[in-house]
């Protein structure tokens, strides 16, 4: 596929002044000195097909993308003799948390990957970068953003500002380290007995860890320095390698001063804006997107109870046999039963709200998280007790590549066709995603809006006030040419903590909007 080179707009500029402000007997030598100039600031832009890197069929192969804990275990173990030959720098590690945080775990079984800061290895955790103005649970790659559709709502792929200031809190230089992102034990205090009930919390800091390869691929961070650990650290790791553990962390070093403006390369067709899903739901899934294959293979990972138009992951809400699924874009986690002391809209607390309908894009194929992992059923599904503990005593790894290559298959993907991955909120969606573009090499792309958006731009709920657009608005969504769905319907409860909120909630939409990527654009602009 031909490649295509941009410019800044500053080498534009540059080049026009030395063209035509020069004398005419100089045109020539100012003529090729602007070319000079533009030719040591062009920006390569990547496609799709241009991001994708295979892993080996035996994942103890791989220096980067996705490793195993002998890997990392020959890496912590002498870094300046077995660093990949293409890196120059150091070993950071980021753990999401502590390594040994299931009620029982033994005392002896230390949290952290040892750091050798004489050799250039360095430990730290995700949540010890901590600027003002943080979400609930610490930074993971994602601020509130203007789409130009949708502002202070939504969050999307946090700006350059806030990669500049995570590498050098961590005094990452992405053009010559290797930054391995592991997740610990998982999400929480881990009472023994929430294994059996809560899999999909216990392995959601493999979320986190893909979102964040995810991230510093967009913002053109080369795929060979980077890699996140297959499983967590507490069954992959700590228990083979105990000498290569330690209680402690590393402290945060002086502020670095590095910028991805440096980093000379386009990847932001890694995130497509909802006028691109719009585009493939439309003309099923053979959309004409700039940097796409001319296939997409649309996916929604997540759980199959909450794929289409039926109800069956709900709870019942108020007494009514109406159940809501999807939590709105200010609310997170699973549906909740009402109740009196939860009526303040707090994250994670009861008072949540939820998306103006259910259902999938259309094309979607439903695609669980969950079933990429060994332990779970190509469903994403446990078949009991014993193999939910099972699972997590695995440590949530992915399946062989074989295994992956036969789940995608069997869900319909064709060869050539770009993954697009989708989901609630784009973190379910970065684990199959990694697995496409990662593992098996399919150009892949993330909705990065997903389904908190898309479900907000209805003009027909029999709720009035949630429609948010006119029926002729090019980018509504509750029809059936571009959506499954079928609308939650409006209920609204009144409490003992705080004032009665609507249970169903649309993101406010500016009407005027041209694009659904200024986010993009801005981002674009930052490096250019």
């Amino acid at each position: 596929m031909i490649q295509k080179w941009t410019k800044t707009l500053s080498s534009l500029f540059l080049l026009t002044s030395f063209v035509f402000c020069a004398e005419k007997k100089d045109n020539d030598d100012a003529l090729l000195a602007g070319l000079l100039f533009l030719a040591a600031n062009q920006i390569k832009v990547n496609t799709a097909t241009d991001l994708v890197n295979e892993s080996a069929d035996d994942y103890n192969q791989n220096n980067w993308g996705l490793i195993t804990g002998s890997t990392l275990n020959r890496f912590v173990s002498d870094w300046t003799a077995n660093k990949p030959s293409h890196i120059t720098g150091n070993l950071i590690i980021l753990q999401t948390d502590e390594a040994n945080r299931r009620t029982g775990d033994s005392p002896g079984r230390k949290p952290y990957v040892k750091a050798d800061p004489e050799k250039g290895v360095y430990v730290y955790r995700l949540n010890d970068y901590t600027p003002s103005g943080l979400p609930l649970g610490g930074f993971r790659f994602n601020q509130t953003r203007d789409s130009g559709l949708f502002k202070n709502s939504v969050r999307y792929q946090a700006n350059g500002e806030f990669v500049d200031d995570w590498l050098n809190t961590y005094g990452i230089n992405p053009t010559k380290d290797l930054i391995v992102f592991a997740a610990g034990t998982g999400n929480g205090t881990i009472p023994a007995s929430a294994i059996t009930t809560s899999s999909a919390g216990l392995a959601g800091a493999i979320q986190d860890i893909t979102r964040g390869v995810y991230w510093l691929r967009y913002w053109g961070v080369d795929i060979k320095h980077l890699a996140i650990l297959n499983g967590n650290l507490r069954s992959n790791f700590v228990l083979t390698y105990p000498t290569q553990t330690s209680d402690s962390r590393s402290s945060l070093p002086a502020k670095g001063n590095f910028t991805v403006k440096s980093i000379r390369v386009d990847n932001t067709i890694i995130t497509s804006g909802l006028e691109d899903i719009y585009e493939i739901a439309k003309n099923n899934l053979e959309a004409q997107i700039p940097g796409l294959t001319t296939k997409q293979f649309l996916i929604d990972a997540r759980p199959t109870s909450q794929f289409g138009t039926g109800r069956s992951a709900g709870v019942v809400a108020n007494g009514s046999t109406t159940t809501y699924i999807t939590t709105g874009w200010d609310s997170a986690g699973a549906p909740v039963q009402w109740g009196a002391t939860g009526d303040l809209n707090i994250d994670l607390n009861a008072g949540k709200t939820y998306v103006p309908f259910e259902g999938n894009i259309k094309g979607a194929v439903s695609f669980p998280w969950l079933a990429l992992f060994e332990g779970f059923t190509d469903a994403g599904g446990v078949a009991d007790d014993a193999a939910a503990e099972t699972a997590f005593n695995i440590g949530y790894r992915y399946k062989s590549k074989s295994a992956l290559k036969t789940i995608f298959t069997n869900k319909g993907y064709t060869s050539g066709a770009t993954v697009v991955s989708q989901c609630r909120t784009n973190f379910e969606a970065q684990v199959n995603g990694f697995a496409a573009i990662n593992i098996l090499g399919y150009p892949t792309t993330y909705y990065d809006g997903s389904l908190v958006e898309w479900t907000s731009l209805v003009a027909s709920h029999p709720s009035s006030s949630l429609n948010k657009v006119p029926t002729d608005f090019k980018w509504r969504t509750d029809l059936s040419t571009v959506s499954v769905f079928g609308y939650n319907p409006q209920i609204n409860n009144a409490g003992t903590a705080g004032g009665a909120i609507d249970r169903v909630k649309s993101a406010e939409v500016d009407l005027q909007a041209t694009t659904t990527k200024k986010f993009i654009q801005e981002d674009k602009a930052y490096k250019y």
